[in-house]
């Protein structure tokens, strides 16, 4: 097997196209539209939506994912299945394209990628190879992954200002305690929800009502940080804003998914004003920057 790709495989924006051969598994290629409005409508867009968060009063807890929004962990994920897939022939043994990855694969939890990878294969087959996929990541991610910029300064941010917090992710529970263990989140989070241990995974909103009950507040009060379209999906189903991390999915799929806001990290201006006009709606002390 190659060595693995390094984190800058994904394009900053819209993957790159690689056409799709016929495959001889049932599951339909990727819509690949690259159809996009300009990134200063894009811009205008997100910072019209920011009133949506600004808005919230008094705000008692943030919600986060993991993959995407904790670390950027998208371009391990994408070589462990690009490798792992072409092994077995998917694709005509062609290696999926970062496209079909965002639209097919990315935010989506494992049973559910068992039925579009593979419906034609047994679902145990098709489980022991996604338990595999992960282990393989695991192993990757242990040397590669590093936070997304700025989240040391905004979980300081959010304990200074008391709010409760939780993870809530399609990861499988490794992944996700993994994760969390490397970042030194462990005491962070006061609750970690797995999409795979609720009734409906994400897109449903199941997860995120789960913590918002886990924790004990209101949709009224709780945003979301998320990085995929299924997630902030899920997070507007349950009733709260969402600030979409375009770490690696387009800004348009986002905003389109229905994210309140877009960023590409957490040290942006737009996101630290947003919440300086919470603070201040509070009566808490103004967020340094």
């Amino acid at each position: 097997m190659p060595a693995p790709a390094p984190l800058h495989l994904f394009s900053p924006f819209l993957p790159k196209i690689h056409p799709l051969t016929p495959t001889p598994f049932s599951c339909k290629p990727p819509n690949l539209s690259t159809t996009t409005r300009p990134f200063s409508v894009l811009m205008s867009s997100s910072l019209s939506r920011q009133s949506s968060i600004a808005s919230i009063a008094p705000l008692e807890a943030i919600l986060f994912d993991i993959d995407g929004t904790l670390v950027d962990s998208d371009p391990i994920h994408y070589y462990a299945f690009r490798e792992m897939l072409q092994e077995v022939g998917f694709n005509g043994g062609v290696p999926i394209s970062e496209e079909f990855f965002i639209k097919n694969i990315s935010g989506m939890h494992n049973e559910e990628l068992c039925h579009v990878l593979f419906p034609d294969w047994d679902l145990q087959q098709a489980r022991k190879f996604l338990d595999d996929k992960e282990v393989m990541f695991r192993r990757l991610a242990a040397e590669q992954l590093k936070p997304v910029a700025g989240l040391d300064k905004l979980c300081k941010w959010v304990e200074d200002h008391d709010l409760k917090r939780a993870a809530v992710t399609n990861a499988p529970r490794p992944n996700a305690e993994m994760i969390i263990s490397l970042l030194g989140l462990e005491k962070f989070f006061q609750l970690v929800v797995i999409g795979s241990e609720c009734d409906r995974a994400k897109p449903f909103p199941d997860p995120y009502l789960k913590a918002l009950q886990g924790l004990g507040v209101s949709s009224g009060n709780t945003f979301v940080f998320e990085d995929s379209a299924s997630g902030i999906k899920a997070g507007v189903a349950a009733g709260m804003p969402v600030v979409g991390l375009a770490t690696r999915n387009p800004e348009k799929l986002l905003l389109d998914a229905g994210a309140t806001m877009v960023i590409k990290d957490y040290t942006e201006s737009n996101l630290w004003t947003a919440l300086e006009d919470i603070v201040k709606k509070t009566g808490a002390t103004k967020v340094t920057t």
